[in-house]
């Protein structure tokens, strides 16, 4: 099977350069790579680049949103990678990862192994994420932060994942900027929400909610394994992205979730919860931000 790769960017240089060498060096190599970028790149390292992608046959595509007029966001730039690969089967990759060098071919074994109608998706592993302890795992139980899957979004639209799976999981839940995806089907759901534009926040979780409710499912497999830099490079204050978050998950709910008493009381409670982690863990910038997104107009 042939498979695309578009990867979002924005003033990340050196994150994506290091992201284009492991791609390089994967031991399977898509036919094409496209690049969406909410800035602009040098001349010099897309010409160096595509030079590089060519020599292995590989197509690579540069795409600037600012000379084409299109929106800034990252939903965007998604949507506008889909638009622009020719494949059915499609990765989009967040622009500061790191792939281990069998990423790309055991993802695509699994594409092999379950031709079935219903998977949208196939995600990988970030083996870098910190695994949830004993403490935290009550935690979450008693904000109502869990759900029967190990990875899904649950009835009040907040996601839930285990790191700790050893073995290829059906799910319906994937972090998005790891995942592959069904190109028809994506298109079938409108592609990503935009929601309130800019870098925005949880459109993975808003779009694999819509993907549960209209019959589709994802797999995880865990040997597809990449490491996220988490780069600090273009990247929002933590005040703002506690903003979007919380705002973007009111509109998640008010869209997707049952609106009836008892889920409006789950999900404010689920919200106590989710706020408080960030000022147990000390980030109360993110805190007061998620605040301030749950009762702004």
């Amino acid at each position: 099977m042939n498979f695309s790769i578009a990867i979002p960017t924005y003033k990340r240089e050196k994150d994506l350069s290091n992201c284009l060498n492991s791609i390089l060096n994967q031991s399977l190599l898509p036919s094409e790579v496209i690049l969406v970028d909410d800035d602009f790149l040098d001349f010099d390292f897309i010409e160096k680049n595509k030079n590089q992608f060519n020599e292995k046959d590989i197509k690579f595509v540069y795409y600037n949103k600012i000379e084409n007029n299109k929106k800034r966001g990252s939903s965007e730039s998604r949507n506008i990678g889909f638009s622009l690969t020719s494949n059915e089967i499609n990765f989009i990759l967040d622009d500061d990862l790191i792939l281990e060098k069998y990423f790309l071919e055991n993802i695509m074994i699994t594409w092999e192994n379950n031709k079935n109608d219903d998977l949208i998706g196939v995600g990988g592993f970030i083996k870098n994420n910190r695994r949830t302890g004993k403490i935290e795992r009550i935690y979450n139980k008693i904000f109502g932060l869990t759900s029967k899957y190990k990875w899904d979004v649950n009835s009040v639209g907040f996601q839930v994942w285990d790191e700790s799976i050893n073995n290829e999981e059906k799910c319906f839940y994937t972090h998005g900027g790891v995942c592959s995806y069904k190109k028809d089907l994506v298109n079938k759901l409108g592609g990503f929400s935009t929601f309130s534009g800019g870098r925005t926040a949880l459109e993975d979780v808003d779009f694999c909610l819509r993907a549960k409710d209209s019959g589709y499912h994802f797999i995880i497999n865990p040997n597809a394994k990449v490491i996220h830099k988490q780069s600090k490079a273009s990247r929002e204050s933590d005040y703002l992205m506690g903003i979007k978050e919380s705002y973007n998950r009111r509109i998640i709910f008010k869209n997707n979730c049952k609106n009836d008493i008892l889920n409006k009381i789950k999900f404010v409670w689920a919200n106590i919860g989710w706020v408080l982690r960030q000022f147990l863990v000390g980030n109360f910038s993110k805190g007061l931000g998620m605040i301030k997104g749950l009762i702004i107009n």
